[in-house]
């Protein structure tokens, strides 16, 4: 599924993901820091199965995949992802670590969450690992607050986490 236009921040244009973004994509989910809490396996273990699901992902009918780049360069930055499930969307996110601390994932959920309520979602949702911080405080800026116990497997491992669901309900004043 496709947006009808890029979402865009201050500093970011958020637009759709296309097939030439697949290493970029891939440089970051199977990056053994960046894609440390990440279900993607990493770069050594990324097999053959994995990676058609990567090529699928352009004609996804299931959600959306974004890629943020820079607005002055062009430069991705990061990722995200969103999954309609009736009135709430299920998301993902990643900010390559060179980026990491700019707060450019804040700008990015900030403009994804906007994003949602204008499509007529109703609330947010997403999995993340017990021992993310990062990712735990940014989903606390937002107001997200824990929604059930989860447990989820690094693929290509035999690495499991411990996380939680966290569900954030849009009100009107976003």
């Amino acid at each position: 599924m496709k947006p009808d236009k890029p979402l865009k921040t201050n500093r970011m244009i958020i637009r759709s993901y296309t097939a030439k973004d697949k290493q970029f994509c891939l440089s970051l989910w199977c990056d053994k820091e960046n894609g440390k809490y990440m279900s993607d396996p990493e770069t050594g273990d990324a097999d053959k199965k994995y990676l058609s699901l990567i090529d699928e992902m352009e004609k996804c009918e299931d959600g959306y995949y974004f890629i943020a780049e820079l607005k002055d360069d062009a430069i991705p930055v990061g990722t995200c992802c969103a999954f309609p499930e009736g009135k709430n969307y299920d998301i993902g996110y990643c900010i390559s670590k060179e980026y990491w601390k700019q707060g450019l994932g804040t700008e990015m959920i900030s403009e994804l969450i906007k994003w949602i309520a204008s499509q007529g979602g109703a609330s947010v949702t997403c999995e993340v690992a017990d021992d993310n911080a990062a990712s735990l405080a940014l989903l606390k800026k937002f107001g997200f607050i824990k929604d059930g116990k989860s447990k989820y497997k690094k693929r290509g491992t035999d690495i499991y986490f411990d996380a939680h669901y966290y569900r954030l309900d849009l009100g009107s004043g976003l």
